[in-house]
């Protein structure tokens, strides 16, 4: 009889990432699956956990370098997915991960006394078992446990090789296991997309980002921070860079955050805000060409140069006031003519002088 993949249907499974440091670059995450694996490392350590590849959407066509090549499955995260080889359960596959409310444990034992009362006891969670993000403070830390290169018992010279030492962090924060703390009971649908200013709030030049102020116990949000779920669209990385493209109606928006605090961000009016933490370099290798109906501000703390290898015109159609609070030095290497309509004025309250 013929057989051929997925003639015996699927099999499907539940389980916990915990690695994804695949060293062929192939997308690939070792997984801790519910009802196959035991969450006791001394049965089986992260590092001897099967390879699972992980099916991309199809608006990516996972071929040279093309659309998203790279998942973004963490340790700790929940998935689902099946068995490519069906019975034989050695070729898994994820399809896709689960949003859920992260506790501080990660089971719960049961067990029954002499007089058949049941008891609960809660695990909490910890890198030493299975089931959770095992990632230690560097590579090193793994040697001597069943995660890292010739543990005990295991026939293996090789282990764990991505420690929270070489993962990425937030901002003057520490990297952290998963799930975040600030995560934990609660969804973990990202808070921005709940309604929950978690950007860092800071006193910044002009009002970059508003002092934190607090209301009714809860700090106040940006003014043109208002999304309702479950309009708001955000896309977080680990170390901290936010796309959010908000569609609540009335208030939407774009906002994209490097995690420096660099952003720009459009209201739903239009208006444009751009926050420069450090430098701004702009290259424009044709033409330039600015508009504005309204007013314009440019407001310089230190000194302010204009270099042109052409000519430099300025034209206004009413008055043009310089004023310096020192002195004004002009200077042509050529012929400098100064024409006017009306009355030429000059005044000092020192000298004036013509050489």
């Amino acid at each position: 009889m013929i057989q051929y993949q997925g003639k015996a249907g699927f099999m499907w499974f539940t389980g916990v990432i915990e690695d994804r440091n695949d060293p062929l670059f192939l997308n690939r995450v070792r997984v801790r699956i519910y009802g196959g694996h035991s969450h006791d490392k001394q049965l089986i350590a992260t590092a001897d956990l099967p390879w699972a590849e992980v099916m991309m959407p199809t608006t990516s066509p996972s071929l040279s370098g093309l659309g998203t090549t790279t998942h973004g499955l963490v340790e700790g995260s929940t998935v689902m997915g099946f068995y490519r080889d069906n019975l034989n359960m050695q070729d898994p596959v994820i399809i896709g991960s689960f949003i859920g409310i992260p506790q501080e444990y990660y089971r719960i034992d049961e067990s029954v006394d002499d007089e058949g009362t049941r008891n609960f006891q809660q695990i909490l969670r910890s890198t030493e078992d299975g089931f959770n993000d095992p990632r230690l403070a560097s590579e090193s830390s793994y040697k001597g446990t069943p995660d890292g290169p010739s543990p005990k018992h295991i026939n293996r010279g090789y282990g764990l090789t991505l420690a929270l030492d070489k993962s990425p962090s937030r901002l003057g924060k520490d990297a952290e296991v998963y799930p975040k703390e600030e995560y934990l009971k609660s969804s973990s649908v990202n808070h921005l997309a709940k309604g929950i200013n978690s950007l860092p709030l800071k006193d910044d030049i002009n009002g970059a980002y508003p002092k934190l102020e607090i209301f009714n116990g809860e700090p106040k949000r940006r003014p043109i921070f208002d999304p309702v779920y479950p309009f708001n669209h955000v896309h977080e990385t680990e170390s901290g860079h936010i796309i959010e493209l908000d569609d609540t109606p009335d208030k939407e928006r774009i906002h994209l955050m490097h995690r420096s605090g660099t952003r720009i961000e459009i209201g739903e009016k239009g208006d444009y805000n751009n926050v420069v933490r450090r430098d701004k370099y702009t290259v424009v290798l044709g033409d330039d060409t600015v508009i504005i109906s309204g007013e314009v501000k440019v407001n310089v703390e230190g000194d302010c140069m204009v270099t042109t290898e052409g000519s430099a015109s300025i034209i206004a159609g009413k008055d043009v006031h310089i004023v310096a609070q020192q002195d004004v030095n002009l200077l042509a290497s050529a012929s400098l003519k100064v024409i006017a309509l009306k009355d030429i004025i000059l005044k000092a309250v020192g000298k004036v002088k013509i050489q």
